[in-house]
């Protein structure tokens, strides 16, 4: 009896040693290439893949000793995983047989198929250099358990909360602000002659003259004594209303040149070019030759200017409306 219980004992251990021994051993194991004289497996110590560790891998080529293979990069052959590392783990020769490895570090992703897809393995042979090239074949891995499927309530309600800002926030925000105002405090000045600017492109050649007028009066220069400068802007004023109504180049031309042109336009009657001829020589003569004026020849100058403008306004419209009709 006491041997027949040491038997079942042994039988025992021996069928879990073979059991654990099973397990232990237990891999996946996928063929590449089979032939008589090449094989190529691709291994791994887990069954199966996983989502909770990666896999690692070796691709084993057998073949004659005579012969030497290599592969290419496979980083865009596995398919399904996150490729992590690879690296050659030598090559070993028995009984005239040659065994070349490769290990492999990949990350199984979320979504399958999880394969490796055909590549060539190049093949030289040692003592006469010819090359040969054997194409894989696709393998698929088994597929990892499914994901676990999350349930229950969101366990913290996310709500907004009130964070205050820093000093250096509040400072920043303090100097953008200021900065802004300072810029739009220089820009007004511009802003507003360019509004002005662009109000008096729309006026009429009369309206744009008088304004003109006003603003040259209103620099009292008569009463400083600057009467060149005075009338340097009142020839000024006469010069651009003659170029924008009657289309001349009033502001470029000599006085010879622009009583010439005036000459040629039947807009202007013969006493508004004598008029004309009048002012401007004497104004080229305070200007040009050095002669003296006083307040009241510049008041009369001033005088005449408008009372030119406007006869000439009204002759211009006169004969533009004359040659509409």
């Amino acid at each position: 009896m006491k041997t027949f219980l040491q038997m079942k004992f042994v039988l025992a251990l021996l069928l879990g040693c073979g059991g654990l021994c099973g397990w232990a051993h237990a891999e996946m194991r996928l063929t590449l290439l089979k032939e008589e004289a090449l094989t190529a497996v691709f291994h791994a110590e887990a069954e199966t893949l996983s989502h909770e560790k990666p896999l690692v891998g070796t691709l084993e080529i057998t073949g004659p000793a005579t012969e030497e293979v290599s592969i290419p990069d496979l980083r865009d052959r596995f398919r399904g995983f996150t490729f992590v590392e690879d690296f050659s783990a030598g090559r070993t020769e028995v009984a005239g047989k040659a065994r070349a490895r490769w290990r492999f570090r990949l990350t199984p992703g979320a979504e399958g198929p999880w394969s490796l897809r055909p590549f060539v393995v190049t093949i030289k042979n040692t003592r006469t250099g010819a090359l040969t090239q054997k194409l894989t074949a696709l393998v698929e891995f088994p597929a990892p358990p499914p994901l676990a499927i999350a349930t229950g309530a969101i366990e913290a309600e996310l709500e907004p909360e009130w964070v205050a800002p820093g000093w250096r926030t509040i400072g920043s925000w303090v100097l953008i602000t200021g900065g802004i105002i300072g810029a739009l405090a220089a820009l007004w000045p511009l802003m507003r002659r360019i509004r002005r600017t662009l109000h008096e492109r729309t006026l009429s050649p009369e309206a744009r003259a008088k304004l003109e007028l006003d603003r040259l009066l209103a620099e009292n220069l008569l009463a400083q004594g600057q009467f060149k400068r005075f009338y340097y802007g009142l020839t000024g004023v006469v010069r651009r209303y003659f170029e924008r109504g009657y289309a001349l180049r009033a502001t470029r031309q000599t006085t010879q040149e622009f009583l010439a042109a005036i000459a040629a336009d039947a807009r202007v009657s013969a006493e508004e070019r004598a008029a004309l001829a009048q002012f401007l020589t004497a104004a080229d003569a305070i200007k040009f030759a050095g002669i003296d004026a006083t307040v009241a020849e510049a008041e009369a100058a001033t005088r005449h200017v408008t009372t030119l403008l406007q006869e000439a306004a009204a002759h211009r419209l006169q004969a533009e409306t004359a040659q509409g009709q």
